[in-house]
């Protein structure tokens, strides 16, 4: 990253990873809700991984708000730039979004709403997406 580039958590990737995760989650949950006969431990799996997302969702919108902060700040404690958990957050997006993706297909398979579940299963993959473009490159 050369010097002068917004941190990382500090970008639009960053909050729509945040906000595509935390959209994810309360689908899954929804659907989970909705479309739990046929598929009952599928579903309580998928549940699990939602609040997991979800979760990661309000701490990654959290890290913007305080990097958006941070970028103002006239004193700063800590450096923004390279901190050795900025690519492992952002891997654990891009795992969590994948394996939400893989959840709601399978219950798209196992479901009667299917199309909820591919709806899902696209705001899963777009958040995968976005996490794997936020994640910081070799200078």
């Amino acid at each position: 990253m050369p010097l002068g580039d917004a941190p990382n958590y500090s970008t639009p990737r960053t909050l729509g990873l945040a906000g595509v995760s935390i959209l994810a989650a309360l689908a899954h949950f929804g659907l989970g809700a909705f479309d739990y006969g046929g598929a009952r431990y599928l579903g309580l799996a998928g549940m699990l991984l939602a609040g997991l997302l979800l979760v990661y969702g309000v701490l990654t919108l959290i890290r913007y708000a305080e990097a958006r902060d941070a970028m103002s700040d006239p004193h700063p404690r800590t450096p923004m730039y390279h901190t050795p958990h900025e690519r492992v957050t952002l891997l654990i997006g891009l795992g969590l979004n994948l394996l939400g993706a893989l959840a709601a297909l399978a219950w798209a398979l196992s479901g009667a709403a299917w199309p909820w579940h591919l709806l899902g299963a696209a705001l899963n993959l777009w958040g995968a997406w976005l996490a794997w473009r936020a994640r910081p490159r070799p200078d």
